[in-house]
Parts: structure tokens; sequence; C-alpha cells
């Protein structure tokens, strides 16, 4: 019979077991993905919760909101809870009123009904009734309001009937307002929101069909259930707004509780599979390793019983297992030396671990800073980032890189020691280093102190060195754990950068009321700019001017830069495409070089010369093309003639050419071409123009205002003017001034 040899009988061992224990970490790798799809439905319905939020908040703030404005901007309801109307025009007030309150509930399709208790006599009056509150079906929700305090939030949910008698009740929410004299009230305006309409918009937002909800108001009742929805609540989210709770998951034909029970089942054969792969391999190494000790065990009894006998090698030995345990021990120093080498390799990853905000386990405390660190109740964290990094690399070799990184370090160390503030240094990638600052609680004014040693460091870099770097510095941290969000913070100081330049300290406490909240209020600004562009009108440049000064003093993120730059460019090109083809070829030359130029840069100073440049030169270069037109001279004359007289009524096409002695139709071609727009719209717009101004910074009236733009008739003003700005002038005014008092 033939013996197998021993490399068959490991391999034809260990090769099986290989292949169950690849089977198990297949396993091992299903549950994991099951318990990621778990965490990923749980972050997805608590995302789906806070939009749902969301939307119902501002729904609910935007009715508020309409019921503050029409409280202290609406004469009509002053008049009726003051007493003050008369018999004779009583019932037109209330017809008024009842007729606006169902324009709001067209507009705001949440709103059920809308009333008004005036204190005086105790009347309600909605877009329904007009009676005494004894007779109305809401009694019941206001008569504790008549004489105590009226709650400012919204209530819980609640049936609201119109008569006392009518059987149809139904579910809303409801906001009460004091409308008040002084500091006495004087009635309440009731805003009722249908439960039902709530539901409605809940359910248009589950496009997919997948996502289960349930709210409930601040007293734990549900506004609403419908077993169609009915399924596995994964997250809750609270609204500050109305106190609510929305709790959303998903529905039951989606099958997750089919894969959240098969967890159990995988963790019990993961369990079992281990137990048993664990036996086989003890059984195994067991058989095979027996052999092996019976045969050291031969040997040791061999050297000891006879010496003599060992072969030449073992001669020059004869203290042979005495050597052997001494070049074992070599061996641990030389491993521990190697450990010892590791030791920063390992301070390094347990910093990384605690700013990540992982636990740091218990057997990595024999490290000295950590085992400091609960002497400590402050933390900050700083980010230092070698601005220009890649030409920083492209200069220094890599070895002249890690000196002066390492000089970093132990400045930034002495730096921190003269201060008497310790600190823990890491450079966590190439062009990044971190402080962690460790504090006590009676050190005040942490912030300046922790902004002092940067700002000393960003200084002694500057000036000692060939680069400069910015700092970022998050907000102390009083314990451990939340370390991590200080650092979180440092990083988004640091993603304000290119806003604001490099070689500075940026600290999170700065960004409070200093980071742009969007580029909205600018759209307007960028529309001017793109239309005189257009014209080649130089005021273009007044605008970008003053673009360019809100965002230099504003902390941008990068992208909101690029984002208003470049609906800056869609607007110009929108309006030279409407101008000859010659000037369409500059502007499409330019536009290439201001796209890479606003993809590219580096700090927002060089970018805003770089932009200006290429532009001033695009209009250049449109002026030559058009200079050795004879008409042009008389073109600027004639519009600046324009601008100079749009108040005369008379100002027609035919004074103008008869002003300049050229033919009207040439001269309305011309005009036409050269300014994409005829000659009686340029007016128009002059004149309009002219009439917001007046409108809004001066009290003259509306006839003296038609008046100076040009307009003999105050009715033909009046059409124009809600032709080209979609209200009347009166409604422009109030508009405006509304707006300028919710500013304030």
């Amino acid at each position: 019979m033939k013996t197998r040899s021993w490399f068959n009988r490991l391999l034809f061992t260990y090769l099986p077991i290989f292949y169950l224990s690849a089977g198990m970490l297949v396993f091992i790798f299903l549950m994991v993905i099951n318990q990621l799809m778990e965490r990923q439905m749980t972050d997805m319905s608590e995302s789906y919760g806070k939009y749902v939020t969301q939307q119902i908040e501002s729904s609910l703030q935007n009715i508020e909101q309409l019921m503050i404005t029409e409280i202290h901007n609406n004469p009509e309801i002053k008049q009726y809870v003051y007493g003050m109307d008369e018999m004779n025009n009583r019932y037109m007030l209330e017809r008024s009123l009842s007729r606006k309150f169902n324009y709001y509930l067209t507009d705001f399709p949440l709103i059920d009904s809308i009333y008004i208790v005036r204190f005086i006599d105790s009347r309600v009056l909605s877009t329904s009734v007009s009676a005494p509150l004894q007779e109305f079906g809401d009694r019941l929700f206001i008569e504790p309001k008549l004489e105590g305090a009226i709650p400012l939030e919204w209530s819980g949910i609640r049936p609201f009937k119109v008569f006392p008698g009518d059987q149809n009740e139904y579910a809303v929410v409801s906001l009460a307002k004091s409308i008040s004299l002084g500091s006495q009230a004087r009635g309440i305006l009731v805003a009722n929101v249908s439960v039902g309409a709530i539901q409605k918009m809940v359910r248009g937002m589950n496009t997919l069909n997948v996502s289960s909800t349930s709210i409930y108001d601040q007293n734990g009742v549900p506004l609403f259930e419908n077993k169609q929805d009915s399924g596995t609540m994964l997250a809750s989210v609270q609204s500050h707004y109305t106190h609510w709770n929305i709790q959303t998951g998903v529905q039951d034909k989606v099958n997750y509780s089919i894969v959240s029970s098969l967890k159990e089942v995988w963790t019990v054969m993961g369990l079992a599979s281990l137990a048993l792969f664990t036996g086989v391999m003890i059984y195994f190494a067991r058989r095979y390793t027996y052999p092996i000790d019976r045969m050291m065990n031969s040997i040791k009894k061999y050297l000891t019983s006879k010496p003599d006998e060992l072969p030449d090698i073992l001669h020059e030995h004869p203290d042979y297992m005495d050597r052997a345990v001494h070049h074992l021990i070599d061996v641990a120093n030389q491993i521990s030396d190697v450990n010892k080498e590791n030791v920063l390799h390992r301070q390094k990853q347990i910093f990384v671990d605690l700013i990540r905000g992982n636990v740091v386990e218990e057997h990595e405390k024999e490290i000295e800073w950590i085992r400091e660190l609960v002497t400590y109740s402050k933390f900050h964290i700083g980010v230092v980032l070698i601005d220009r990094y890649d030409e920083f690399c492209s200069v220094y070799p890599v070895r002249d890189q890690y000196l002066l990184k390492y000089v970093m370090s132990n400045v930034a160390q002495e730096v921190a020691k003269s201060y008497e503030v310790p600190m823990v240094v890491e450079w966590l990638d190439s062009g990044r280093m971190t402080l962690l600052f460790k504090l006590m609680e009676q050190d005040h004014s942490t912030e300046n102190t922790v902004g002092s040693i940067c700002e000393t460091l960003r200084e002694w870099i500057k000036n000692n060195l060939d680069y400069a770097v910015s700092i970022g510095i998050g907000n102390s941290a009083s314990t451990v754990t939340d370390i991590a969000r200080s650092f979180k913070e440092a990083e988004e100081a640091l993603s304000y950068k290119k806003s604001v330049g490099g070689n500075r300290v940026i600290a999170y406490w700065e960004l409070e009321g200093n980071v742009f909240a969007g580029m909205y209020e600018q759209l307007q600004s960028i529309r001017d700019l793109a239309e005189l562009f257009k014209r080649r009108d130089m005021e273009w440049k007044l605008h970008f001017e003053r673009l360019m000064d809100t965002i230099q003093g504003k902390y941008f993120h990068h992208h909101d830069i690029v984002n208003v730059l470049n609906f800056m460019l869609f607007h110009i090109s929108k309006e030279v495409s409407e101008l000859p083809q010659s000037y369409r070829e500059i502007w499409e030359r330019a536009m290439g070089e201001l796209s890479k130029e606003i993809e590219n840069f580096d700090s927002v100073s060089q970018l805003r010369s770089n932009v200006e440049v290429i532009l001033c030169t695009s209009i250049d270069q449109m002026n030559k093309s058009r200079q050795g037109r004879n008409s042009q001279e008389v073109l600027r004359e004639a519009k600046a003639y324009i601008e100079q007289h749009y108040s005369n009524p008379e100002l027609s096409l035919q004074l103008l050419s008869d002003q300049f002695q050229m033919n009207q139709s040439y001269l309305s071609r011309l005009f036409k071409e050269e300014y994409s727009e005829n000659f009686v719209d340029y007016v128009t717009r002059v004149r309009m123009d002219r009439a917001r101004y007046l409108l809004t910074h001066t009290e003259e009236q509306i006839q003296q205002i038609s008046q100076q733009v040009g307009y003999a008739h105050y009715f033909s003003f009046n059409r124009m003017f809600k032709r080209i700005a979609g209200v009347t002038p009166g409604e422009y005014r109030k508009q405006f001034t509304s707006s300028q008092m919710e500013a304030e």
C-alpha cells in the first residue's frame, strides 16, 4: 500500500477548510450587506421624514406669515375688529373680508377656513357665516381665548364645524393670532388647516409609493392613519415648529421585515459554522502536530543523554538549547525594536480614530497622551493646510518635504509651549497637519488663545519658509468624543479658503453671520449687468464690482462662487444672442476663457481681476467691430437725447428723425439692429425704470410721477406700468413698502 506524502496530507486536509472558510467569509459579507441595507433604509426614512417635516413646516409658516401680514397691513380687518364700520357699509365690509378669505383658500390649499372673532360684540365673520359667537359651531375653541392668553403655536388635532347643530364635523389643526391695539386685544384671527389636506400633501410626496408615514400632534394624537400606508417605522423626526412627531418607514409590500428576519437565521448559521470550523482545525492540527511534538521531545532527550554523538555542527555548540533560547531572545528584542518604530504609526492611527469619533480601545490607552486626555476638560482642533500644495511638491524633493514638515511640527509645539498649552501634532495626509489643543475648564477665552497660537504659527511659516499656510479652527469640545465635531468644524472653516484667500487663520466661530446664504439676492443685479453689457454701457462694471465685493465680503463655498459666476455668464450669453453675428463670435471666444478661469481659480481676488480683463477686452473688440459704421455716432447721440428728454410726452421716432435729420425708417432699422429692441420699447423701458425709482424713493403722487416720465394722461401710464411690471403703480409702491417694513 502506497503511503501518501506529508504534502498531500496537509494539502487535502486544509484545502477543504480553506474553501469552507471562504464560504464563511461570503456568508459574513452577506450579513454585512444586510446590515448596510437596514442602515441605508433607516437613513433614507430619516431623510424622507425630514423632507416631509420641512414641507409641512414651510406650508404652515407661510399660512402664519399670511395671517401676520393681514393683521398688520389690512385696514379692513382693523376697521372690523375696532368696530369702526357704520351701519350703511357694514355689509360691504363683511362681504369684502369674506371675499378676501375665499381668495386665501384658493391660494393656500391647506387652509380649510378662516374667520375673525370681534371682542366688542363677540361676533364671528368667516367665508360662510357672519353671526354671534353663541351661534357659531367653533365656540368651544374660541371662548377660552377671550380672557386667557392666546397660544402662539398650532393646536393639536381637533373637531370643527360651522354651526352648532351641524353633523358634518371634521378634523383640523388651528392657529389663532391676536389682533391688538397697543397692549389690548381687540379680536382674534383663526386659520384652520384640514387634516385631510395635510394627508393628501404627504401622500403626494410619496412618488414611489414605498414609504409609510404617520404624523402625531404635540399631544401624541395621530393626525391621520391609513392602512394602505401601514408598514415598518424606521425613523422619527420631531418638528421644532409644530412639535409634531413624524414617523417614517417602508410599507409592508417592500418585504423589509423578511430581510430583517433573515439576519437572525444568518447569525445562528454563522456561529454554528464558526464552531464547526474551529473544531475541525483543532482536530487536524492536533493530529498532524502530535508526531512533530514527539520528534522534538526525542531530540531534546537525545541531546541530553548523548551529546558526543551529535553531528559536527552540534559539536561546535554543546549548549545548543541555551543558545537557541538566546537566539529566540535576540529575535524578540528585534521585534521589540520594530514595535517601537511602529509606535508612531499606532499613535497616528489612534489619533485618526479619535478625530473620526471612534471609541479608543482600552489597550490603546497605554500611550501617554491618550491617558492624559481625561485630565483636560476642553479641546480644540486646528487643521494646517499648505497653500498651493502642488507647487510645494514641485519645488521641493520628497526628502526636503519631510524635513520641512518636521520643522513645522516642532515649531507648532514650541509656539503652543510658549502659551503654556499642551498640544498633539499629527500629519494626517500629505498637505494637512492636525493640531489637538488640550485646555482646562478654568482657562478663559480659549478661542482667543488658540487663535493667537495659530496666528503666530502662520506668521512664522510665512516669514521663515518659502510658502504659506491656511489654518482652520473648530469650536471647543468639552468631551473626548466631541473632538470629532471640532475637527469637522475646522475642516469646514478651511473650505472657505478660496473665498477669503490663503495665508490666514479661519475660525469656525467667525463664520456665524458671515456665510453667504445663497445667490438669489444677486439675481437682479446679474440681470442688470447682462443687459448693460449687451448695450456696451460701461455701468456694467459697477454691477460687476458690487457683485465681487459681495463675494469677497462673505464666506463663500467654492461651488457657490462658481454657480454665481456661471449664472452671470448664462445671462450675458442670453443677452448677447440677440446681437449681430460678429458680436456673438467675439463673446463665444471670451466665454471659453471665462469658463476656464472660473473652474480653475485659486483665489477670488485673482479671479476678479482676470474675469474683468476678459470682459473689458470683449467689449473693446465689439466696439472696434462697429467702428467705421457712420451711423454709430448718431445712434449714441440719439440714445443720449432719449435719456435726457424721456419726460417729453411728444417724444417720438418722427421727432428724433427730425432732430438728427435722418430718415425715420432708416433710423428705426439702425436702432433695432444696434440695441436689439425697437424705439418704442426702448423709450418705454427708460420711462418705466424712472417711474419705479420715483415710486420707491419719493412720496410724490402717482399723477405727478406719470407726468414726470412723459405720460400726459394718468390712465395711459397706469395701463403701461401694469403691462410691464404686472401690477399697478399703487400696488407696486405698497409691495415695496411692505417688504421694507418686513426687512426692518
